[in-house]
């Protein structure tokens, strides 16, 4: 949105907590949900260390159905409803999780982030979406374009990588 929207900071999620996602180390856990923010807490103290807020709009715009930490610790990615009220297609954000400072935007797909995962060695990010968006995996450090799957008609809820670097949605 270009224009201004007012957030209330509660200190705390005023919806359900859909995803969460906690690095190789068990330092850190991400939460994020339809109240358009996500969260980083301190596993071993349960403080709230930062609060990630991606750019929202009226409706639906910017509620969080996804999250995601790399390995280990240092970058937060989000999905959702985001970017399909503007551009027709769903963003992922990705996030400094020290700082709380978005440091870029990846584009989608078709319907909203649905799920988010880190291969174990940071390279790639995956993302599935609802409504036959499909998979797209990006090398999100180097900025390369998402190789996607489009051939997917509806929604797929999971995606993990495993140790070796498969894929499973």
């Amino acid at each position: 949105s270009s224009e201004p929207v007012l957030r209330i900071e509660a200190g705390m999620h005023s919806a359900p907590i859909e995803r969460i996602a906690v690095d190789a180390a068990g330092r850190y856990a991400v939460t994020a949900g339809p109240d358009k923010t996500a969260r980083v807490w301190d596993v071993a103290s349960g403080r709230l260390l930062q609060v990630l807020r991606p750019p929202i709009g009226a409706g639906d715009e910017g509620k969080l159905h996804a999250v995601a930490v790399t390995p280990d610790g240092s970058v937060v990615a989000v999905g959702g409803s985001t970017g399909a009220s503007w551009n027709g297609r769903s963003q992922v954000y990705l996030f400094d999780r020290a700082s709380g400072r978005m440091l870029r935007r990846l584009p989608g797909g078709m319907g909203s982030v649905l799920h988010l995962s880190f291969s174990a060695d940071a390279r790639w990010l995956a993302a599935t979406h609802f409504a036959g968006g499909g998979l797209r995996v990006w090398d999100w450090q180097q900025g390369d374009a998402a190789q996607a799957d489009g051939d997917y008609q509806g929604p797929s809820w999971y995606t993990a990588f495993s140790r070796d670097g498969r894929l499973a949605t």
